[in-house]
């Protein structure tokens, strides 16, 4: 018995800072994406019509429409685009 507990020692030292690497990881990559995709899920979620918004190819224009993932923006007079939500970058109001 009294071997068995002796040899445990040894991995006791690359455990511990197996561990921080972990935590480490998990607080400095993990947590910040979470929090990330939570406010972008927000943002996505706030939109409605007459909101004025940028898409990802920043295209600028005014939430015509919204129709369960897609939006329509309408972006000069008589000139209408669907996109889906998620092609949207920044609301603007």
């Amino acid at each position: 018995m009294q071997g068995i507990l002796g040899n445990l020692g040894n991995f006791k030292q690359p455990l511990i800072i197996f561990i921080i690497w972990i935590a480490v990881f998990y607080f400095v990559l993990i947590l910040p994406n979470k929090k990330k995709q939570k406010k972008q899920k927000e943002m996505l979620d706030s939109i409605q019509e007459g909101t004025e918004v940028i898409t990802v190819g920043g295209i600028k224009g005014k939430v015509v429409a919204v129709v369960g993932d897609y939006v329509e923006v309408r972006v000069d007079k008589g000139v209408k685009i669907t996109f889906r939500k998620s092609a949207i970058s920044t609301v603007l109001q």
